[in-house]
């Protein structure tokens, strides 16, 4: 799954700039992968925060607000190893196929993102080869480490969504999306509705993993075409919009996944190379 380097002279990412993801507790012991494709409104310095005012770079364009808070405190009390996003989505979408219009977006809720207009193929590839590929074969090693250890990991993709887009209200105060695996988004599901009665819960809601965008997202590239199991999980943004808050909802998602672990515990393992 890794892609070649390739040979290019433009440089995005600065020597003494951060990576393109970061791995926390990369030896963790529990039996699934973090992963948070949207955790990062960073910027390379090369971008000039891409044209674009600070405040909407802070705004849902920009990130997943309250992503990492939520999966630091899941990797913490899960023991689970966790990958996030280094930069922005705006610079490159790591939850989009490499050539889907979605994965360098010259507008974003009505906002008319500059730094990606008419952008030419060897620039597109350049933020794929410095900004995409590592983060994506940085998910591929741990799944790896996994599969070595004849462990079939179950993967959490942690992400949050804005409580209006496009000028419709999105009521629902947390939302489980899936594509294959349905028996553990509903038991999910029916695990949180049974713990916390008055959440709204979305079901494949605000959008849905069976989407053709979707195809070439990290789910579709991790789990679905390895045969892993996962969970895909969105939280509203106004209720995880400070550390405290993430991670109150993150202890509430915790209890939640109790009957999924119980459940993939007593299957044997198994996952495609």
């Amino acid at each position: 799954m890794k892609k070649p380097a390739g040979k290019t002279k433009t440089k995005i990412l600065a020597a003494n700039e951060p990576s393109p993801f970061k791995v926390i507790n990369p030896t963790g012991s529990g039996s699934g992968l973090i992963i948070c494709d949207h955790s990062s409104k960073r910027v390379p310095r090369a971008l000039k925060g891409m044209a674009i005012k600070k405040s909407d770079l802070d705004r849902h364009i920009g990130w997943d607000i309250g992503t990492e808070d939520i999966g630091r405190h899941l990797s913490k009390v899960l023991d689970m190893p966790m990958v996030l996003a280094g930069y922005s989505r705006l610079v490159v979408d790591l939850n989009r196929a490499p050539d889907h219009a979605e994965c360098m977006v010259e507008e974003s809720d009505h906002t008319k993102i500059p730094a990606n207009a008419g952008l030419s193929k060897k620039l597109k590839e350049q933020r794929l080869k410095e900004i995409f590929w590592p983060y994506h074969n940085q998910i591929t090693k741990q799944v790896d480490r996994f599969v070595k250890k004849r462990q079939t990991p179950l993967l959490l993709a942690i992400h949050s969504f804005t409580p209006e887009m496009n000028n419709a209200k999105r009521p629902w105060h947390i939302a489980v999306l899936w594509n294959k695996q349905e028996k553990i988004a509903k038991k999910l599901i029916t695990a949180i509705r049974k713990n916390n009665p008055g959440l709204l819960v979305g079901e494949n809601e605000p959008y849905t993993l069976k989407n053709e965008r979707f195809k070439g997202s990290t789910i579709w590239r991790h789990a679905e075409q390895r045969d892993l199991p996962y969970v895909f999980v969105e939280f509203r943004q106004d209720l995880v919009d400070t550390k405290e808050k993430a991670v109150q909802w993150a202890e509430m998602f915790i209890q939640a996944l109790q009957p999924v672990f119980e459940s993939l515990a007593a299957k044997p393992a198994r996952c495609k190379k």
